[in-house]
């Protein structure tokens, strides 16, 4: 970590935690750019032991580039093309699957936020917008499926947001559509491609609803979850201590420790902070058990009232989300 910012800019707490887990960690949900923008964010994984990263690249010439100056260190994904089947062209959309497949992905990534609603008037999607499932469920994308489930493809959804956008931002409904039609959404493509492996973004978009998510796991062995992001996280495990800690051992196999950095962005605070406060904030999270410690993490749709109420997870667990899970699922043959 960065001891001088963290000194200077963050509670006490911060200077003296400890690791309880040492071992290697993979950072299972990130988004790449430029070098040099992936070598600031490098670094400061590389500080909190990092040493695999899942990142999602634009295309193959990016790929290209970070795999020279990074060898070793990524396992990439690439961002899915669907504008062109929602448009009825899905034959573009099934090349883009079959060139990068051929490239070597076999890992991608589709963004289901509701948004994406500002997208078709801004960027001219010629595409009605359907909110009650923000066009998951299209029936021009049930070719494009099935033919990832066919390559043995493995897809990483970020189908919806925290209630509380929902509640503060996403209005009207009639715009951006309902929480538990996404979510609804979402199910519906685990139980249509039982053979598709698929990871939850944001613990599948709902922290707020283990007990929901809970039968999810139980139901789907397709499905696998990630912890992006840390104020998300933290927001939602605050007040429920015990029932997260019971979810976490229960599903210990089928859970990614992923930050969600997304390297060059501009639109938070500088960095350091951007690194240093979400690694801490996880850590005081998984591996501490301090009580109502502010988050380091600016939140105004919570009126910045988010806490940290540590987990303290055994090591059992904390080996198993931040190496073994995501070693198995991508590195393993």
């Amino acid at each position: 970590m960065d001891q001088e910012y963290v000194t200077n800019n963050m509670h006490p707490f911060f200077k003296t935690i400890q690791r309880k887990y040492t071992g290697p960690v993979f950072d299972a949900h990130t988004h790449l750019g430029s070098v040099k923008e992936v070598r600031t964010m490098v670094k400061y994984e590389k500080r909190f032991n990092v040493k695999k990263i899942f990142g999602i690249v634009r295309d193959y010439e990016n790929r290209k580039k970070l795999e020279k100056a990074f060898p070793d260190l990524f396992v990439y994904a690439t961002f899915l093309s669907i504008r062109e089947a929602l448009q009825g062209d899905t034959k573009s959309s099934l090349d883009f699957l079959e060139k990068a497949y051929e490239q070597g992905f076999t890992i991608g990534k589709l963004w289901f936020s509701p948004r994406w609603v500002n997208y078709f008037k801004s960027e001219n999607f010629k595409i009605k917008f359907r909110p009650q499932d923000v066009h998951l469920n299209d029936p021009q994308l049930e070719p494009l499926f099935s033919m990832l489930e066919d390559l043995r493809f493995t897809l990483l959804i970020h189908v919806s947001d925290p209630d509380i956008l929902y509640e503060k931002n996403y209005q009207p409904p009639s715009k951006y559509g309902v929480k538990k039609d996404h979510i609804d959404a979402f199910k519906n493509i685990l139980e249509t491609y039982p053979k598709l492996k698929i990871i939850g973004a944001h613990m599948a978009s709902q922290p707020e609803n283990l007990k929901q998510l809970d039968k999810w796991l139980d139901k789907y062995p397709n499905l696998h979850v990630d912890t992006g992001s840390a104020k998300w996280m933290v927001r939602e495990f605050a007040y429920k201590k015990e029932e997260v800690i019971k979810f976490f051992k229960k599903h210990k196999n089928r859970i990614l420790f992923g930050t969600d950095f997304v390297a060059g962005r501009k639109d938070r605070e500088p960095i350091p902070g951007y690194y240093v406060n979400r690694f801490l904030s996880f850590q005081a999270l998984f591996e501490t058990d301090v009580e109502s410690l502010q988050l380091p993490i600016p939140d105004p749709e919570n009126d910045n009232n988010t806490k940290i109420n540590g987990l303290d997870l055994s090591l059992d667990i904390l080996s198993k989300i931040y190496w073994e899970n995501s070693e198995k699922l991508f590195l393993s043959k």
